[in-house]
């Protein structure tokens, strides 16, 4: 066993226990776990926390892998990444302070929870619920292979993919299964603010090695190794054309926003104040804090010359070659990221399997058997998880972009509910069900009609399904929807939002 095994395995150690004695030793209240929904979405978080656990949650393995892997094989297309962050930015400002507002009123848990309200409509909660569950999986998978991937690639093999899958999952689920929602977040805000940095000190080495010598120097080298990799081009045979990159902005921009980890933590803030603050804050840092150096590392790998089977290695493969003693730092990065996603999944795939199903079934249910479901289906998530990582994926960007195209379903009833009047049960239940079969009928049958991907058509037939079936259809009374949500006709713009929302906590209503 030589030196760089031992100091990555020791390293390895200090972060699992830094972890749990987090999660565990500072953040459990017992009296937070005591209630189902203080398990699942904590106490009310402050900005700090919430800000660091969303950014956590948010920019998981794919920034040290998947980003940098995309620059790295088809170059500079994936900087459109910023671009679909301008709309997440517009929808979390819009929507989330109404969000947080009618969660707290009707005390919502789940995405379901607060569309079955509004709508009325029973299918439409088990649909989202479900729909919502199934493309946590790949996302999971995503993030359990690729803590894998790097821990795997820093020991040589010594310790194997599988092992390495079953250190992830199990770590993580031992902290969640205790402190819920509170544990992961303040473990997520160690994490998130430990991965960035591990980030741009990457940058560092990379940029200042005597091979690149600069930001500038990287720029002519990319345009000696292969220019093609800084530029778009409409050629339909690259990989990114403008039709891929439609397909990314919907499902990136829409599907990040109504994630359930992310939609989730709306409901979760201290109050709507921390929410706005949120909204305004996190793209900015996702552009110049996270993508910015994923960029440079992807290119540097490149004018470097590393070879690697699996391009998401990019990173880990060329820290081995160039600085091995920073390649284990780096790796302690990606447990961060990786492991910070893995366990907001967990929170919110268990708060979904046990309110939206369980709870449905049993509704003389308690509050702490419903916590109890929770902690099971944490240990069991954790298992299939571990199992479904050791079977061939694609890149963790495809895995992604797979799940966001699902979750960004929800966003046709959510706009329904907040934005147009006229949307009906029936509109918003077959839009969203018609979307899910067309994506679910492209990604089984790689199907992509006319270049665009499932994403990009399942996102469009919704929201037309949305918009003739609700025409063709009763709309609700304006005293019906009054009565289902009674804060919906208190936002008319966006300066109203941010005027409730600082009036309300001056008047102590949070």
């Amino acid at each position: 066993m030589n030196t760089q095994l031992i100091l990555s395995l020791a390293a390895i150690s200090i972060y699992s226990v830094f972890c749990l004695y987090i999660g565990i030793g500072k953040a459990y209240d017992k009296k937070t776990v005591s209630t189902a929904r203080g398990y699942f979405l904590g106490d009310g978080t402050g900005y700090f926390v919430l800000y660091f656990t969303t950014m956590a949650t948010w920019f998981s393995t794919w920034i040290f892998m998947g980003a940098p892997g995309a620059f790295f094989s088809n170059g500079i297309g994936y900087i459109a990444a910023m671009t679909w962050q301008i709309i997440i930015l517009m929808l979390m400002g819009t929507y989330a302070p109404r969000m947080w507002r009618i969660a707290k009123e009707n005390n919502y848990t789940t995405p379901a929870d607060m569309l079955e309200d509004y709508y009325d409509s029973k299918a439409l909660r088990q649909s989202v619920g479900l729909t919502q569950l199934i493309f946590i999986l790949p996302n999971l998978l995503a993030q359990v292979s690729g803590v894998g991937l790097a821990i795997t690639a820093l020991t040589n093999g010594f310790i194997p993919f599988w092992l390495s899958c079953v250190y992830a999952a199990g770590l993580v689920g031992i902290y969640v299964y205790y402190g819920g929602f509170k544990s992961q977040a303040y473990v997520d805000s160690a994490q998130g603010f430990m991965f960035f940095t591990i980030l741009w000190g990457s940058v560092v080495i990379l940029l200042t090695r005597p091979q690149i010598g600069g930001i500038g120097s990287l720029y002519q080298l990319m345009k000696q190794a292969n220019e093609n990799l800084l530029y778009y081009f409409t050629d339909q045979s690259l990989f990114w054309n403008w039709k891929n990159y439609a397909g990314f902005f919907l499902a990136q921009a829409f599907g990040g926003f109504c994630a359930p980890h992310v939609w989730q933590r709306m409901y979760a803030a201290k109050d709507g104040k921390t929410v706005v603050k949120l909204a305004g804050t996190l793209a900015p840092f996702y552009c110049f804090v996270l993508i910015l150096p994923a960029l440079i590392i992807g290119f540097s790998g490149k004018v470097l010359g590393v070879e690697v089977a699996n391009a998401d290695s990019i990173l880990v493969t060329t820290m081995a070659e160039f600085a091995p003693l920073w390649g284990i730092i780096v790796v302690i990065g990606i447990l961060a990221a990786g492991m910070s996603t893995i366990s907001s999944l967990l929170v919110s795939a268990t708060s979904i399997i046990s309110v939206d199903f369980i709870k449905q079934a049993r509704p003389d249910m308690d509050s702490k058997q419903l916590r109890n479901i929770g902690r099971f289906c944490t240990l069991a998530l954790v298992l299939i998880a571990v199992i479904a990582s050791q079977f061939k994926v694609p890149g963790i960007i495809i895995l992604l972009n797979m799940a966001n195209s699902g979750w960004a379903q929800a966003f046709w009833p959510l706009f329904g509910m907040f934005s147009w009047k006229r949307a009906t049960h029936q509109g918003a239940l077959c839009g969203f069900i018609g979307g899910i079969l067309v994506i679910s009928i492209c990604y089984i049958f790689r199907f992509s009609p006319f270049g665009f991907h499932g994403g990009f058509w399942g996102f469009l037939i919704n929201g037309i399904l949305l918009f003739v079936i609700s025409l063709a259809t009763k709309p609700m009374s304006d005293e019906e929807r009054q009565k289902k949500a009674e804060a919906l006709d208190k936002f008319s713009s966006r300066t109203d939002d941010m005027a409730f929302v600082y009036n309300a906590q001056a008047a102590g209503e949070h």
